[in-house]
This record gives structure tokens, C-alpha cells and sequence, in this order.
């Protein structure tokens, strides 16, 4: 056992225990989808569903820095500074409380839809850096953690695909890949004439990626590919004269 005391001064106790593990009893849906995170639209489902998040700490940054500026004018050691600590310790956490019960309800939500999801692996060090406090709001590094918690006791698989895999870039239909599209493109075309939404796009790639960790084999469009590579075979071979 384990006791702890936030910010507030309120304490909590924590009990390391060794649990049994029970049986999954819910009955499977047989649904699997891939999901592409972003920051407009936080998921993006290959099957269509989008999943839309508040930013939860954007509406506290007035609030925030109020209780900043009334902590900063206190003197060191009195009792009002510690009063103005415990206010902005206040604010933080009912931030953290509305992003958790959302991330909770969302990963209930999707355990229960579906058996097997599909993720991407993300640089979020790295996505700070570009996109600031924005990454850090949406909290998807908590999400992905909560989500993998409810799918162990539901019974839903959580697949990862690799991090550097080209989820955006390749077109889901002929399987080419664009690397002239950037971050700000969120409508491409592609060669064949297919027009793109790059998150829908994303999701579907990422589905037919981890498709064969789901047990259902590769859900991709080989023949298609092994036909236009046979074809740019034949026209670079040089005939005899």
C-alpha cells in the first residue's frame, strides 16, 4: 500500500494487488478498423467513424494564468502563497480530470465496438516540437495507455504498426506512393485518379497494415502491384536489333 498527496493536499491510497485473470464475457462483433490520430479530427476510423476532441486545457489558459499572476505576487513562506499554489493546482487538475474521463469513455466506447484496432506509432517528442502545447492538450500518449488497460479486460486486440510506415503518403486503391505531399495537404490526388482524404486515407492504410495480426491475412492489393511492376519490367527490357 502505497499513500500519496497531491498538489491539494488531498491523499490517496494506492494498493498493489495480484489479480486473478477472468474470462472475457462480452460477445465479440467480428469488426476491426485502423484509426489515424490528428489534431482537427483526434481519430480518423477506417470504416468512416471521426472522433472529435476538445482541447480541454484551452479554455483554462485565462483561468490559469490568473491564478499564475496572483501566485507570483504572494511572498515566499506565507500562508496566502500557499493558498494561491493550491488554486492553480485546483485548475490543473480539473483539466486533468475532464481529459481522462474522456479517454475512459472513448476506449470503453471503441473495446465495445470493435475487436481488433489498429493504431499508429507516433513521435509525440516530436509533434510538440512542431505543434507546441496542442499535442500535449489532446493527451493521445494517455489515450493510447487507457485504451490498451480496457482492452485487456474486454478481450479487444491493440495493434501498433511501425512508426516510420507510410500511412498518409500511400494511396489505399493502386498502392502508390506520393512523397511530394506535405502536412498541410489534406486533400491529395493520386495518379490514378483517386482524391484523398489523408486522415480517411491514413486510417485505411493503417488498417490493411496490422490486418495480418489480426488474423485475417493481407488485405492489400498485391496482384494489382506485382502487375504494374511486370509491366515496368517488359518496358525497360531493350530488344536485340
Amino acid at each position: 500500500m502505497t499513500i500519496k498527496r497531491d498538489g491539494l493536499g488531498d491523499l490517496y491510497v494506492y494498493f498493489s494487488c495480484i489479480v486473478v485473470p477472468q474470462p472475457v464475457a462480452r460477445a465479440m462483433t467480428g469488426k476491426s478498423a485502423g484509426f489515424d490520430f490528428g489534431l482537427t479530427t483526434f481519430l480518423t476510423g477506417s470504416d468512416g467513424v471521426e472522433i472529435h476532441a476538445s482541447e480541454v486545457f484551452k479554455p483554462e489558459l485565462r483561468t490559469s494564468a490568473k491564478a499564475k499572476r496572483a501566485l507570483s505576487r504572494k511572498q515566499h513562506g506565507s500562508h496566502n502563497r500557499r493558498r494561491a499554489r493550491q488554486s492553480l493546482a485546483r485548475v490543473h487538475k480539473h483539466v486533468v480530470h475532464v481529459r481522462q474521463a474522456f479517454h475512459w469513455d472513448l476506449a470503453q466506447q471503441l473495446c465495445e465496438q470493435y475487436d481488433n484496432i489498429g493504431l499508429e506509432t507516433l513521435n509525440l517528442q516530436g509533434m510538440k516540437a512542431l505543434w507546441g502545447c496542442k499535442v500535449s492538450d489532446l493527451g493521445f500518449g494517455d489515450f493510447v495507455s487507457i485504451l490498451h488497460q480496457v482492452a485487456a479486460k474486454t478481450g479487444t486486440v491493440v495493434h501498433h504498426i511501425a512508426q516510420w510506415f507510410p500511412s498518409s503518403k500511400r494511396c489505399h486503391v493502386c498502392g502508390n506512393l506520393n512523397a511530394f505531399i506535405t502536412l498541410r495537404d489534406r486533400v491529395w490526388i493520386c495518379a490514378c485518379g483517386v482524391t484523398h482524404q489523408r486522415d480517411h486515407n491514413a486510417a485505411i492504410n493503417i488498417f490493411r497494415e496490422g490486418a495480418s495480426s489480426f488474423g485475417r491475412g493481407y488485405v492489400g492489393l498485391v496482384p494489382r502491384m506485382v502487375k504494374i511492376s511486370k509491366r515496368i519490367a517488359l518496358s525497360q527490357v531493350t530488344l536485340p536489333p
